[in-house]
């Protein structure tokens, strides 16, 4: 627990104005946890979260509308795109996909052979399977 809100706010700004931004983001959120509706913090984080164009600030953005529904910060949301991995799924044997076919899957079985095509490294395989899924 810090014992005085004002001089953890005051060193937060010394770090921020010698650009410790990590210290004074560090300062900033000890202030915000005790203190909820400390205006400066909120803004002196803001404009820290907004320099390393952090998706946070869009959080701190709301919070300080709520302290003062008149601010008048011209805000930019931080964009975060959603880059999606590609994992490599697991491939199933084409005797099962097979047996699926044989079972009435064929949906199921479908999506697995475009699978094998796609990620197999046996050749000879996706050609069996593209076989299949040309005969489906």
């Amino acid at each position: 627990m810090i014992s005085n809100i004002t001089n953890t706010f005051i060193k937060a700004k010394k770090a921020f104005e010698t650009s410790k931004l990590t210290e004074s983001k560090n300062l900033l959120n000890e202030v915000i946890k005790h203190d909820k509706d400390y205006f400066s913090a909120y803004l002196m984080l803001y404009e820290i979260y907004d320099k390393i164009n952090s998706k946070k600030k869009n959080i701190v953005y709301k919070e300080l509308k709520r302290l003062d529904p008149n601010l008048s910060i011209k805000h930019k949301p931080a964009v975060t795109s959603n880059k999606r991995v590609s994992k490599k799924p697991e491939l199933v044997t084409l005797s099962l996909i097979k047996l699926m076919i044989s079972q009435g899957k064929k949906m199921q079985a479908k999506k697995n052979l475009r699978l094998i095509i796609s990620y197999s490294k046996n050749k000879s395989e996706k050609n069996k399977a593209q076989n299949i899924l040309d005969n489906l």
